[in-house]
């Protein structure tokens, strides 16, 4: 399609018709007759039969891979675990298995508990637009932390597991290992940015874009710095030249008792303590069934026994002593010698807590009064004795 040269001189901007004070039509950018010519030429080759659109063809369009934002170019960005998938791209990134040897996945938690040295695998699934050639893709996979504080900082082996590790030296700064037989290390152990820090790359197979990713890893979460004992296994797409298609993050744990810490993990210590509080209340209802039992419970003063029995639609918890017999009174008077006034208080205090004691367990009226006049004539002979400033130490080396 051919169009007329336009005329310099036809179309001009004016410096002083710009944002001049008036009305709009002051503003002239292109000459309204020139603009008219266009138009109707146009039109005219768009209403013949004969004009043909230019095809546009693979060669013709431009490789979207040249066009990327650069949210797409990691170069000289910290890690990011963030889910991420380019619109002509789907990535999916699964564990092969939900438990085995050595590890287990948590559905509810979505996380992955495994011990050291323990091999998992993982598959990864990915579909391209036609527009994308299937050659030159690959996986890396990249151990980080996700505490937002720490992301800046690279997660390093400990000395203990680096003394005892026999792999090859370019290999030791790795956490994680791949099994794969066709894989590459890159990165160093003390990498800041994306291209730097320690990660494995894994080729797509190009037939359909799939791989089954073995790793195994090599120190715990316990050995890492404490900002980054909250790890997650990131895994990016990208081509040949690097730039990112698709991520997708794992959460993992790697410890010594991978069942224990997942079962902790979904049941936090809060709730299983509100659980067994409920259950220990000292009156509860609860319908039963079965054989009764027995339960005891120890406390640091008092012992608890809880009374189960067949048919009762009530489960009650009560005290021993509180079936003990009332207390014997024969008022007695004892003169006893102390070494100093305040031992002789103190007595005088662990007296008081006795009998006080007994009158919480008391059902009768009258031995309640019995006893609390014991205790007023105790707290009377208590008050009575006065101690010097020079026996506030006496008793320090007598106790």
């Amino acid at each position: 399609m051919s169009t007329p040269p336009i005329d310099v001189g036809d179309a001009g901007i004016a410096d002083e018709d710009m944002f001049a004070t008036g009305n709009a039509s002051q503003v002239s950018i292109i000459n309204s007759e020139v603009l008219e010519t266009h138009i109707l030429q146009f039109v005219d080759e768009v209403n013949d039969d004969n004009f043909m659109m230019p095809a546009l063809s693979q060669r013709s369009t431009p490789d979207m891979k040249f066009s990327l934002s650069s949210s797409l170019n990691p170069a000289g960005k910290y890690p990011s675990s963030e889910d991420f998938c380019h619109d002509d791209v789907v990535c999916t990134v699964l564990p092969s298995s939900t438990q085995g040897s050595g590890f287990i996945y948590s559905q509810k938690l979505k996380k992955l508990f495994l011990k050291t040295e323990s091999t998992c695998s993982f598959d990864v699934k990915c579909e391209l637009s036609g527009l994308f050639s299937t050659q030159g893709w690959f996986v890396r996979v990249m151990l980080v932390s996700l505490a937002p504080e720490s992301q800046h900082e690279s997660i390093m082996r400990c000395h203990n597991h680096l003394a005892k590790d026999k792999a090859p030296e370019h290999i030791k700064e790795h956490v994680v290992r791949c099994k794969n037989v066709r894989h590459e290390y890159v990165g160093t152990g003390n990498g800041t940015f994306f291209e730097d820090r320690c990660a494995v790359l894994v080729p797509l197979d190009p037939e359909d874009l799939s791989v089954k990713i073995m790793l195994q890893f090599m120190c715990q979460n316990t050995c890492f710095h404490p900002n980054q004992r909250r790890t997650g296994l990131v895994f990016t797409l990208e081509n040949d030249q690097g730039h990112i298609w698709a991520r997708r993050m794992v959460q993992i744990k790697i410890c010594i008792n991978y069942r224990r810490d997942m079962q902790n993990e979904e049941n936090p210590p809060v709730a299983r303590r509100t659980a067994k509080n409920h259950s220990t209340k000292l009156t509860s209802v609860a319908g039963l069934s079965g054989n009764g039992s027995k339960r005891r419970y120890t406390s640091k003063n008092n012992r608890y026994r809880r009374q189960v029995s067949t048919g009762h639609a009530h489960e009650v918890m009560q005290s021993d002593l509180s079936h003990s017999p009332p207390p014997n009174l024969e008022p007695c008077l004892v003169d006893i010698e102390m070494p100093n006034l305040r031992m002789a208080k103190r007595l005088m205090d662990i007296a008081i807590g006795m009998i006080s004691t007994q009158v919480l367990r008391a059902n009768d009226p009258q031995t309640k009064a019995q006893l609390m006049q014991h205790i007023a004539n105790i707290r009377h002979k208590r008050d009575m004795l006065v101690v010097n400033n020079s026996q506030c130490s006496v008793d320090s080396d007598l106790l």
